[in-house]
């Protein structure tokens, strides 16, 4: 008997929600708080001294900020290849942001910004921000320093520098690309993010990582059974997941570095898809230990634990708003698997899909705005988002297979997924809007992706001695 055999039937046949106990299987307008460190010459310096100012541009297409990348200068110790290899990488995170248009310095930018517009309007020309990398090396260790540069005045905006071994150089690269995020826009980049995911090693399921790009996969659990929804904490320290280790689906943490347990919840019956509180104080999750799938909270220390919902029907896979006041799940309390909204304490339920029926796994947008999901269209599964107000139903995917477990990145500008449309199951990422979409995984089996936030412990870019 494999370990796939022993889940019901209905539960090996369908998708997340149904791991646990049932049967279940727009453009929005871009708003970029763009920094005006580099229109400092169309500011009064009095303005500048006073406060940092952020311009808050909103188009109704898709628009990136133009960012030129000048030749990597390898020194000392450092080689070409490794100098061409810093390039490669920063490109590849700029674009992946999804709000920079990085382009090497024998190349033009492609397509209109409004940057560039707004820009041109004051008495400089466009500005465009020039990128100055160099790299160091000596023996096993490596810093990365680069120039940033307003490429019309030549004005020094900033200038950068991070240290580690060679080994992790990738990282470093990733830490200048959301400095660059972050100086142009007033946010946080998603280069320092990973993703976990589940994919078949002989028999078993285990938990999978990778970089935000599909960079550096490696095992993580070798647990040798099924391990499921993966879930992680705010610090991106931890993993919470649905471990059958202990021959029943309990709830685990484990290191998101070593794989290493570091506590379980044994309980009876079955919990799964738990979800971190945005403050890290909280994990919501749906088990059927009192009977019926019901969804619970729990502190991470598995104290405290309370239920939230309290219905015949199945209810699973929370999401938590991005303020922690509210749970978006799903319930077939109507007949059909819809998606639910209620108060962090369990009351004020309202339902928020009526196009379609079924629709499952919510996720809750970090920017609050929306809710994606799966819904059954035209006898296919599709990713879709939908305005929590419940307005602006949007269908993001529509290719050939299953398109399934959205999850979205820590900024709220991509969204990553499980797909059969190559054959197997793998994670591909896509734009908020579902363009640009991208294959993340090779192997057939993945599923059930997780987004970090954007951070890494201190020892991923340490040098070992």
């Amino acid at each position: 008997m494999t370990l796939e055999s022993r889940l019901p039937v209905c539960v090996r046949s369908n998708r997340r929600l149904a791991i646990a106990a049932g049967c279940w299987r727009t453009t929005r307008r871009l708003a970029l708080l763009a920094g005006m460190t580099g229109l400092l010459a169309l500011l009064p310096c009095a303005l500048v001294a006073q406060s940092e100012v952020y311009l808050r541009v909103e188009t109704n297409t898709f628009a990136r900020i133009p960012v030129e990348l000048k030749e990597c200068r390898p020194l000392q110790q450092a080689s070409p290849k490794d100098a061409t290899r810093v390039l490669d990488i920063l490109d590849n995170d700029l674009w992946m942001s999804s709000v920079i248009a990085s382009f090497r310095s024998d190349e033009a930018p492609a397509g209109d910004s409004p940057w560039l517009e707004i820009a041109s309007r004051g008495p400089a020309q466009p500005f465009r921000l020039e990128v100055h990398p160099r790299l160091t090396q000596q023996n096993d260790r490596v810093k990365l320093e680069a120039d940033l540069i307003d490429s019309h005045s030549r004005r020094p905006l900033a200038q950068k520098s991070y240290q580690g071994c060679r080994d992790n150089l990738r990282l470093l690269v990733h830490s200048l690309a959301d400095d660059i995020v972050n100086l142009l826009t007033g946010e946080n980049g998603i280069a320092k993010s990973r993703i976990a995911f589940t994919a078949k090693v002989g028999e078993s399921k285990e938990i999978f990582v990778m970089d935000f790009d599909g960079t550096n996969v490696r095992q993580l659990t070798g647990f040798g059974t099924l391990n499921l929804t993966p879930a992680w904490s705010t610090d991106a320290r931890l993993l919470a997941l649905t471990s059958y280790r202990q021959d029943n689906p309990d709830l685990v943490l484990v290191d998101g570095v070593t794989g290493r347990t570091v506590r379980a919840f044994p309980q009876t019956g079955l919990q799964t898809a738990p979800v971190w509180s945005p403050d890290g104080s909280l994990i919501a999750f749906a088990s059927t230990h009192e009977g019926n799938s019901e969804i619970y909270v729990m502190n991470a220390e598995g104290k405290r634990l309370r239920r939230l919902t309290h219905h015949p029907g199945v209810d699973s896979s929370p999401t938590w708003s991005p303020t922690g006041r509210e749970l978006a799940f799903t319930s077939d309390r109507l007949g059909t698997p819809q998606i639910f909204i209620m108060d962090a304490e369990g009351s004020n339920v309202r339902r928020l899909t009526y196009v379609g029926d079924y629709n499952d796994s919510p996720a809750w947008s970090p920017k609050g705005d929306k809710i994606a999901f799966v819904s059954r269209l035209n006898s296919r599964f599709n990713i879709a988002t939908v305005e929590v107000t419940g307005e602006n139903l949007t269908q993001l995917t529509a290719e050939a297979g299953s398109n399934e477990d959205p999850a979205w990145s820590p900024d709220g500008y991509r969204i990553v997924f499980s797909s059969t449309r190559s054959g197997g199951s793998d994670i591909y990422s896509m734009e908020w809007n579902g363009q640009n979409v991208r294959r993340l995984t090779h192997k057939g089996t993945c599923t059930s992706p997780a987004w970090s936030n954007n951070s890494r412990p201190d020892l991923n870019s340490a040098c070992r001695d």
